[in-house]
C-alpha cells in the first residue's frame, strides 16, 4: 500500500511538472493564420484574398500546408484592415515560419501599411539583405515607435532552410528571435511614440519602406500574432513545435 502511494505521488508530480512546463501560447492570440493551402485567420474567421500565391509543403514535408510566394509574380495575400494585428498597447509578438529562397533581393514577409501610408509596420529585409527587421512607424510615418533606422533587432536569414522567426515588443524594447534563440541587438521604444489602429491592410508576402512594395520569395507558414510579449520559454516552444 505504501509503495502504491509513493508511485501515485510521483506520477502526480511528474504530470504536474509537465503541465507547468507547457507555456501559455493562447492568451493574447489575436491572429492565427495557418496558411495550410488557404488564407483564413482562425481567430477572427476573416479570409484573405490570395493573389498568385500557391500551396506548398511545410517544414514537416506535409503537402499543401504552407503558402509559396513568387516575387517575380508579385504574389501576396490581402486581409484588408484586420483589426487584431494593430498594436495600440505597444506590446506584441509576431511569430512565423519562413523558407526564404535567397537573399539576393529585398523582400517582405508581412506588413500593415500602404506604400503611401497610413503606416504601422513592415517585416522585411530592406535595411540589410541578409537580415529581417520589423520596421515600424507612427501612423503618419513621421517617426518610429521602436528603434532608430537602421534598426538593431534583426533576425539573420539562412536561405533554403525553414526558420522560425519572432519579433517581441514589451512596451520598452523590441527583440528578435531565430529558431527560439534571442538575437543580438535590441531596439528601445522612443519616448512619446505609440502605434495606432489605422485602416491600412494587413498583407502577407509584401511590404517595405516608404513608397515601395517588396515581395517575398519563398514559403511562409503558421503566422501567429499576439497583443502581448511572449516570454522566451513560449518562443522556444513555438520554434520547437
Amino acid at each position: 500500500m505504501k509503495r502504491r502511494l509513493i508511485i501515485l505521488l510521483l506520477s502526480t508530480c511528474i504530470f504536474s511538472c509537465n503541465e507547468e512546463q507547457t507555456p501559455d501560447i493562447t492568451t493574447g492570440l489575436t491572429a492565427n493564420i495557418a496558411l495550410d493551402g488557404s488564407a483564413e485567420d482562425l481567430v477572427s474567421s476573416a479570409t484573405g484574398t490570395i493573389h498568385d500565391a500557391t500551396a506548398a509543403p511545410n517544414r514537416l514535408g506535409e503537402i499543401g500546408k504552407s503558402m509559396q510566394f513568387n516575387a517575380v509574380d508579385s504574389s501576396y495575400i490581402d486581409f484588408g484592415d484586420l483589426d487584431g494585428v494593430s498594436f495600440t498597447g505597444n506590446q506584441f509578438t509576431i511569430s512565423c515560419w519562413l523558407l526564404a529562397i535567397d537573399t539576393a533581393r529585398r523582400m517582405a514577409v508581412l506588413s500593415k501599411r500602404t506604400p503611401a501610408g497610413p503606416f504601422e509596420y513592415s517585416f522585411d529585409n530592406h535595411f540589410y539583405l541578409s537580415f529581417f527587421t520589423l520596421d515600424n512607424w507612427v501612423s503618419s510615418g513621421a517617426g518610429t515607435v521602436y528603434g532608430i533606422d537602421p534598426l538593431k533587432a534583426s533576425a539573420s536569414i539562412e536561405a533554403g532552410t525553414w526558420q522560425h522567426i519572432a519579433f517581441v515588443a514589451d512596451g520598452e524594447f523590441l527583440k528578435a528571435y531565430v529558431d527560439g534563440v534571442l538575437q543580438y541587438g535590441v531596439d528601445a521604444r522612443i519616448s512619446g511614440m505609440s502605434f495606432s489602429n489605422t485602416t491600412a491592410p494587413f498583407i502577407i508576402g509584401a511590404g517595405g519602406a516608404f513608397g515601395v512594395n517588396h515581395f517575398f520569395n519563398g514559403c511562409i507558414d503558421d503566422i501567429r500574432i499576439y497583443n502581448k510579449a511572449l516570454n522566451a520559454e513560449a518562443i522556444r516552444f513555438l520554434a520547437d513545435s
